[in-house]
């Protein structure tokens, strides 16, 4: 019998899915008069100052920003902005939204807004910033061409990798032991989302699979429910349902996959029963959120 050759992984790297939505990005230059109401939103948002001086108050705490300064204001911040100079003010902000557990538990690991022109925060991002900033004015006269599109993907994947390598870096803290505990089960549960992606089927039931991750843990399936809901505020499974729905809006969003194959994808048995689970979970059934999406798009891209 002929010998089967070997073949041996000289390195390997983890599937790539990342749903993330760029909003409302935009430089703008104002007098010193001009002000912007009290608000929050949904979103992350990057605030950077280009010229002059503003006062941003975040959360009642107020921040005085120069050129080169910035801030990373998390989703739910009531923030406002008044100038602080006699000549006005230029700003470059970035709106975003992603949908990736672990991406966005680094991203709220560091608890700091403020980040100085000469911190490695601010310095770290400002090569992707100045590029997304050249590509915004650009974009003012004309439609972007699909190569320079495909080059703010390109910078906003620099910005984002920056963003969280800085923040994980200056987040050095130790975890206690119920964090690392409930990190890892939430990387278990990320792990199942990635096979029932893979083989189309759900891994087994959750009473099955709670007690694989605390038999890898050694610890008890109540500890693994009680644990994880001390450090993340939810159960397992509510976690499970949360990844779940992530990757079934970024298929919806990001493929032309009809509902069936998405179904198919995420483990249901039928169109139906993925339909009721998302509109159990969104209010809308896939169709619809399909549909809002692309038209969302469009308005975005009005000369596209």
């Amino acid at each position: 019998m002929p010998k089967l050759s070997e073949a041996v992984y000289l390195g390997r790297l983890p599937d790539v899915r990342m749903s993330f939505q760029l909003l409302g990005l935009h430089a703008r230059k104002v007098d010193s008069n001009w002000t912007y109401p009290s608000h929050e939103h949904s979103m992350y948002e990057i605030h950077w100052m280009m010229d002059g001086q503003m006062n941003m108050v975040v959360n009642g705490q107020s921040y005085s920003q120069s050129v080169g300064d910035l801030l990373f204001i998390r989703p739910g911040m009531t923030h406002s902005c008044t100038g602080a100079g006699p000549q006005g003010f230029t700003y470059f902000s970035v709106h975003f939204s992603i949908h990736d557990t672990s991406f966005c538990r680094e991203l709220n690991r560091c608890k700091d807004i403020y980040y100085p022109a000469d911190s490695d925060l601010a310095i770290g991002l400002s090569s992707s910033l100045s590029t997304l900033y050249d590509l915004a004015t650009e974009h003012l006269l004309s439609s972007l061409s699909s190569s320079k599109q495909m080059k703010v993907h390109a910078a906003v994947f620099e910005l984002l990798g920056s963003l969280v390598g800085q923040l994980s870096q200056k987040a050095s803290v130790t975890l206690s032991r119920k964090e690392t505990i409930a990190h890892q089960i939430a990387e278990h549960i990320e792990d199942s989302v990635r096979y029932i992606h893979l083989h189309g089927e759900i891994q087994e039931s959750e009473r099955t699979w709670i007690q694989d991750i605390a038999k890898s843990l050694n610890i008890s399936p109540s500890q693994v429910n009680r644990i994880f809901r001390q450090i993340y505020g939810i159960a397992p499974r509510k976690f499970l349902s949360e990844t779940l729905l992530n990757e079934a809006q970024r298929l919806l969003k990001q493929t032309d996959l009809n509902i069936d194959h998405i179904a198919m994808m995420l483990g249901y048995k039928t169109n139906a029963h993925f339909s009721r689970q998302f509109k159990r979970w969104t209010g809308i059934a896939p169709s619809e959120f399909r549909s809002h999406s692309q038209q969302a798009t469009a308005a975005d891209h009005p000369d596209d």
